[in-house]
């Protein structure tokens, strides 16, 4: 009986000494109790450590918790602060490629942003290009904006955008969850009692610690992926519109209007002819008159001096 009574006392008196937990805020789900209190003895981890130990996992007495502070599944601490992958793509026709080469770079510059790589062509004997550049998430409608009244016209224009929040977060937890296992080998690692058991131990913490370089180097990549848009925009020279070419229009037999283009021809012709002797007759008649009265007289003068035939 006594031994009952003093063990239920060191519980009681635990219990009061231990930190008061944190309430959960209102809405937002409770973690699963082996993520919050990852290490616990009966856990995969605590489970392979004591292998490693030699000593049976199930039914050892329990180990001290590990408390990790690690967010809710599916919950992202801040709803107001979405991390958004965002790209873009225009097409631009522009008077002068290189004029509109040297505007952009300068609004690249003016919003804070860096070009990637850019590409100058000639195609047809015209000159064109391409950037692509990175510009900070919160001026990307800015400076699609003032990218719009560079060029003459916008040819093509999308955009896209990748909401990687959620991936963000159970990347968080992936991670403290990762590390709370590390921490929990060194310890183990330390208590080896033989070189088996140490190098046991020490491969996998390697292992933990190579899944945890590849958690931060995804987090960093959606960080900086998110804090950054890229921009992609092509150039192309405004070209003059080719004025089009009169298509000629087929030729159709019609004897109606050719019998209505010969007698306007006639009627010319006739016009002409009575015009002309007018003229002939008002011009040339004061001649015509008296040296035909002369080469009458002239004729009838000598019919009358020419002997008669006989019958």
């Amino acid at each position: 009986m006594r031994p009952l009574l003093i063990g239920m006392a060191l519980g009681m008196l635990l219990a009061a000494c231990a930190p008061a937990a944190r309430p959960t805020p209102a809405g937002v789900p409770r973690a699963p109790a082996e993520v919050q209190q990852f290490g616990r003895a009966g856990g995969p981890e605590a489970e392979d450590a004591q292998r490693l130990k030699g000593a049976p996992a199930a039914g050892a007495p329990a180990a001290t918790p590990v408390a990790v502070a690690v967010n809710p599944p599916g919950v992202i601490p801040n709803p107001a602060v979405r991390m958004i992958i965002k790209n873009a793509e225009m097409r631009l026709v522009v008077s002068s490629v290189d004029e509109a080469l040297t505007r952009i770079e300068g609004l690249v510059a003016d919003v804070g942003g860096y070009i990637l790589n850019s590409r100058t062509w000639f195609q047809n004997g015209e000159k064109y290009a391409s950037l692509t550049f990175a510009v900070p998430s919160e001026r990307f409608e800015e400076t699609l904006g003032r990218l719009r009244r560079i060029g003459v016209k916008v040819a093509d224009e999308s955009t896209s955008g990748q909401d990687v929040s959620q991936e963000y977060v159970d990347l968080e937890a992936r991670l403290a969850n990762l590390e709370a296992a590390a921490a929990r080998l060194r310890e183990f690692l330390k208590e080896a009692k033989s070189v088996e058991e140490a190098l046991q131990v020490e491969a996998r913490l390697r292992e933990l610690e190579g899944e945890i370089a590849q958690v931060k180097g995804r987090m960093n990549f959606l960080k900086g992926r998110s804090a950054y848009s890229l921009i992609t925009v092509i150039l192309e020279p405004l070209r003059p519109t080719p004025t089009p070419t009169p298509t000629p229009t087929p030729i159709v037999w019609d004897p109606g209007e050719t019998f209505r283009e010969a007698t306007g021809v006639l009627g010319l012709l006739l016009r002409t002819l009575v015009d002309l002797s007018i003229w002939m007759l008002v011009l040339g008649g004061p001649f015509i008159l008296p040296a035909g009265a002369i080469a009458f007289v002239v004729y009838r003068l000598r019919n009358r001096h020419r002997p008669k035939s006989s019958p």
